[in-house]
């Protein structure tokens, strides 16, 4: 029986990025995403709490990757996030750690277009234990409901809360997250 109920839960999760609209349900959790025409790259740099994460983007060149087809959710840490990294985040983005910044970023994309309420429902569908992505990065990260707000955190036991509406873009989603997802 449990594992049937994780085949489930892997369905529901797996069935997910076929999801074109977001669904709307009530709690802090599951808010619907503001709604875009314009691609992922656009929508992240066009907000002004994503000023850091823009240009580490651009500085990896994973900013093209976020203008192209392909259907991505950004866990996109604020700029208030890269800042409680404090000398750590100066690091990480410096000039001669492209390659450290870019496996970082990867470590916040999974495939496929998620809003906040897709990932409470996956998580309901699990009997509201929590589940797991694998992300466009070497590792994965879970998603779990605390309170009435969710959680993800990394395969390294780093951790964020989903902060603020999540946005849609016309190739994904972008949710922000209070954390960077990787212990420096």
């Amino acid at each position: 029986m449990k594992h049937i109920v994780h085949l489930l839960a892997a369905a529901a999760v797996l069935a997910l990025p076929a999801c074109s609209k977001p669904a709307a349900t009530s709690g802090a959790a599951a808010t619907e995403a503001v709604k875009s025409d314009k691609s992922l790259g656009d929508v992240i740099g066009g907000d002004s709490q994503f000023k850091t994460l823009a240009s580490a983007l651009k500085a990896t060149g994973l900013d093209g990757v976020f203008t192209g087809k392909g259907d991505y959710t950004v866990l996109a840490p604020t700029d208030a996030a890269f800042t409680a990294l404090g000398d750590k985040a100066g690091d990480l983005t410096a000039p001669d750690q492209k390659a450290a910044l870019a496996a970082v970023l990867r470590s916040h994309v999974v495939p496929g277009m998620l809003t906040t309420a897709d990932i409470g429902k996956a998580i309901d569908a699990n009997g509201g234990k929590p589940i797991s992505m694998r992300t466009m990065g070497a590792g994965s990260v879970k998603f779990a409901r605390t309170g009435s707000g969710l959680t993800v955190t990394a395969d390294d036991g780093s951790a964020a809360k989903l902060s603020g509406e999540g946005m849609s873009a016309s190739n994904g989603a972008v949710l922000p997250i209070d954390a960077v997802l990787k212990k420096l």
